[in-house]
């Protein structure tokens, strides 16, 4: 997450993560895939996501979600619909020691 967080910070974390997580900088668990850059099964990004409206017979859901690295020298991993359960928010980044 560098230039944000470098490599080797000690870092705090704020736990549950409550309402959106839009635009948050998260400490996320893959449950079955890994980070492709670390090949580690936890992730910091900065999440991203696209849902549907809901309406008044369903409520809105997760068309996709991207786990954006702040450093664009990394690819985001991008999860559609089916992949929801694939994540599990840890915590949110709060600040670096």
């Amino acid at each position: 997450m560098e230039p944000r967080i470098p490599d080797g910070s000690w870092c705090v974390f704020s736990t549950p993560v409550t309402g959106t997580r839009k635009g948050r900088i998260l400490l996320i668990q893959l449950q079955t895939t890994t980070d492709p850059e670390t090949n580690a099964r936890y992730t910091v990004k900065r999440c991203e996501s696209t849902t549907t409206q809901p309406t008044p017979t369903t409520p809105w859901r997760h068309l996709q979600i991207t786990l954006q690295p702040l450093n664009r020298t990394y690819q985001p991993i991008i999860l559609t619909a089916d992949d929801e359960g694939e994540v599990t928010v840890i915590a949110e980044f709060m600040q670096r020691l």
